[in-house]
Formats: structure tokens, C-alpha cells, sequence
């Protein structure tokens, strides 16, 4: 048995395919009952985001994961065989399995770098793999200790602080701009995608009032009851723009919807904090000379878009940290990997020690019979002091010879010096995961 694990994800297939190994809550715990129920499967842990589906697993080995992935999919949720390509699935096993989830914990190994999103995806999956009991020793160690490895790398570095899509980076613009957004009005103008997102990003800020701006009443209406806001028709914004402190412009209208002269019968001189205008829309929203108007301050696409680099810049310079991080990370899991190995021969060998020691107490049973219960007492805490002094020794030795490349053939070669024979009960692992 060992560790491995099989995935497909933004690299590795188009959506159309992705989407088809895409999963549910409870279409996870569905495929961990499924997957527990097969031979060679002894612990398994499954997390699918909209990027990526991968299954970690104590295993026979990674031709039996992708087998029972694939009748699973197959199967289960009727997922039509051309998807399932072993060219578009990866596999890894032992250290580079480890490696791979705590980079993906840490959005090293996102589209989006550095992006916090999938750590608590990781997070939800690893709760439904507990309370369905799919875990064990390996692999709850494995997810702990990516989780703990993702929340150290956003804490420790800024590879998470950085803002790096036209969303953020813009909300990172209101928060530059105002010591607190919670005495604020934002303006919305347009109903798509990228309004929808920035909307989002700003309004978590604490912003305090919403308007949305639109030619679609029933866009604009739907868009703002998320964040109990009013809505304007577009005609009408002047209203709205009256009292914004910060807006955002993210229409396909080919005209400009702001005009420096209708801004400036509108601001009339009394503002005591500059209005700051986000312009998102291609062709430009805002006339561009609306940026010589002293009482506003005007950013395009292209001034966004540098922000973004720059703070991509800053992200990669943190993510070389992370790696870093990682590495260190890995080999501390690995070495309590391989000393997990030997659990079961030493519990072999703690055991045949008690049953000796037992088997001695009750061959002297006659000459301890005159004892006290005190007397007693003491030659049971006697027998097993002695019993634990003796094994002390060989199992540091035991532990250490867990560290060697070859282990197993080291464990054979220690249980036949020990007397020990292997035993395993039908259905339960070294580890004690059972078998569903």
C-alpha cells in the first residue's frame, strides 16, 4: 500500500471535459462510498472546484484509482466513456502526491495565483471525507496538513494579498482612495460580468450604499436586490451620480455614457472627497477628459491592467517564497509519512511483550497467590516496567529503520528476528481504516 493520487484539471483538460468530472457535496460522498467499497482502496480523500477533480488515496496502486474514478463516472453519473482519457488525467505518487496538494492548498496551482478560494474548497471536502469516515492515519495527516500549509502561506507572505483580476484590483482602488467605505455610495453602470464581479469585490469592503445603472430594468433590478441596492435607468444616472463617491463603468455602450461637461454641472464644486470613477468598458465609458475635472479621479482598463501586473509581480516574487515553504513542509511530512509505516510492527511487538509477560504471571500464579493486593500490584507495575525497559531499544531502532529507502524489506527481515508474524484482520488496514 502507499500513497498516490489521479486528477484532471485546468491544465490538463478543456471545460468541456472538466465539467463533465465535476462534483456536487453530495455527489462526493456518493463516489467516497463507492470508492471505500473497492478492493485496493483503503483510505481516500475527493475535492472537485470548478478547475479541477482529484482523488487522494492509501492505495494498491494508481492504475486501481483511475479504474474505479472512471467506473464511478461511468457508472454513477453516466459520464460517456470518450471523456474518460488516461491522456488527460495525471497521476502521482508518494512525495510528489504530497507536494502537489499543498501547492494547490496554497493557489500555487491555480489559474488565478495565489487565489484563497480552493484552500477552503479543500477545507468543505475534507469535512464530508470525516464524517463519511474515508479517511485514515496517511491521508488525514496528508490534508491537514496541506490545509495548515495553505493558511501559513497567506499568512506568512503576501502571495495572497495582491489583487490580480479587474474585480479586485479595482476594489483595491476604492480602498486606496478612502480611509472607510462605510460612509460610501457606489455607482454601478452595467449589468454584466465584469459589473457583476467588481460590484461584489466592492461591496465587501463594507461599501454602504448601492446603485445600479442600466438600460435593462430587469438586469438592474436583479443585480442590485443582491446587495439591497437601488436602481436608475441609464438615462437617469445623473441622479445617481450626484451623490457616488466611487463609480464603476463596465457597459459595451459604443458612446461615452460620462461626459466631462455633464460631470461638472453635476459636482458643482462641493465635494470634500475626490469622486472616483473605475472606467471598464471597451470602448472607453468615460470621456477622458473627464480626468482634468480637479473634484474626480478617473482610472481606465490600462491603469487597472498595471495595477495588476505589478501586484502579479509581487505575487510571484512571493510565490518563490511558498515554494520554499513547501518544500520544508514536505519533507516534515514525509519523514512522519515513513515513521507510520512501522506503527504496525512496533503494536506486533508491544503486544508479544504483554503476552509473555502474561503468560509468565500465570505460570508463577501458585508462588504470587500468598501476595496482598498490594504486594500484588507492585509485581504487576514491576513486570511491565521491565517489559517496557526492554523493548525501549528496539523500537528507537524500529523508528529510525522506518527513515531507510528500503523498508520493507528492512520490516521483513526484523519480524522474522523478532519472532513477529503479520497480521492483518479482513477489511481493516495497517492504519484502521475500515473497509465500508
Amino acid at each position: 500500500m502507499f500513497l498516490a493520487m489521479v486528477g484532471i484539471n485546468h491544465n490538463s483538460a478543456p471545460l468541456e471535459v472538466r465539467e463533465e468530472f465535476s462534483l456536487s457535496q453530495k455527489d462526493l460522498r456518493d463516489a467516497l462510498h463507492y470508492l471505500l467499497k473497492q478492493e485496493g482502496i483503503q483510505e481516500c480523500f475527493l475535492f472537485s472546484t470548478c478547475n479541477r477533480t482529484e482523488l487522494y488515496a492509501w492505495c494498491e496502486s494508481k492504475n486501481t484509482l483511475l479504474h474505479y474514478l472512471s467506473s464511478y463516472f461511468n457508472e454513477i453519473k453516466s459520464v460517456n466513456n470518450r471523456f474518460i482519457s488516461g491522456e488527460m488525467f495525471y497521476f502521482l505518487e508518494e512525495e510528489h502526491a504530497v507536494k502537489h496538494l499543498l501547492r494547490v492548498a496554497c493557489g500555487l496551482d491555480s489559474t488565478v495565483l495565489g487565489e484563497t478560494q480552493v484552500l477552503g474548497q479543500i477545507k468543505d471536502a475534507f469535512l464530508v471525507c470525516q464524517e463519511e469516515k474515508a479517511g485514515g492515519t496517511y491521508i488525514n495527516g496528508l490534508v491537514q496538513k496541506a490545509i495548515s500549509m495553505g493558511k501559513r502561506a497567506h499568512t506568512e507572505t503576501g502571495i495572497g494579498k495582491h489583487a490580480v483580476s479587474f474585480g479586485y484590483a479595482s476594489a483595491e482602488l476604492a480602498r486606496r482612495n478612502f480611509s472607510s467605505l462605510e460612509d460610501k455610495c457606489l455607482v454601478v453602470i452595467g449589468t454584466g460580468e465584469m459589473a457583476k464581479l467588481t460590484l461584489q469585490n466592492i461591496f465587501d469592503l463594507g461599501i454602504k450604499e448601492v446603485v445600479v445603472a442600466s438600460h435593462y430594468r430587469s438586469r438592474a433590478e436583479a443585480l442590485a436586490s443582491r446587495f439591497e441596492g437601488k436602481t436608475v435607468n441609464l438615462k437617469e444616472v445623473d441622479s445617481g451620480l450626484e451623490y457616488a463617491d466611487v463609480v464603476i463603468c463596465a457597459t459595451s455602450a459604443p458612446h461615452y455614457v460620462i461626459t466631462a461637461r455633464r460631470l461638472l454641472s453635476l459636482l458643482g464644486g462641493q465635494r470634500k472627497e475626490p469622486l472616483l470613477i473605475v472606467d471598464l468598458g471597451v470602448p472607453r465609458n468615460v470621456e477622458p477628459s473627464v480626468d482634468e475635472i480637479q473634484e474626480v479621479k478617473l482610472f481606465n482598463l490600462d491603469d487597472v491592467n498595471r495595477i495588476i501586473q505589478e501586484n502579479l509581480k509581487t505575487r510571484q516574487s512571493e510565490a518563490r517564497r511558498v515554494e520554499i515553504m513547501v518544500q520544508e513542509e514536505v519533507l516534515e511530512y514525509l519523514k512522519w509519512y515513513q515513521r507510520q509505516k512501522v506503527n504496525p510492527l512496533i503494536a506486533d511487538l508491544r503486544q508479544k511483550a504483554e503476552d509473555i509477560r502474561q503468560e509468565k504471571m500465570e505460570e508463577f500464579e501458585k508462588q504470587l497467590a500468598s501476595l496482598s493486593p498490594r504486594q500484588r500490584k507492585a509485581v504487576e507495575k514491576l513486570s511491565r516496567s521491565l517489559v517496557n525497559s526492554f523493548i525501549k531499544d528496539p523500537i528507537m531502532s524500529l523508528k529510525d529503520l522506518s527513515l531507510e529507502k528500503d523498508y520493507e524489506m528492512a520490516e521483513k527481515y526484523a519480524r522474522i528476528i523478532l519472532g513477529l508474524q503479520e497480521e492483518e484482520k479482513p477489511g481493516e488496514s495497517r492504519t484502521g481504516a475500515r473497509k465500508k
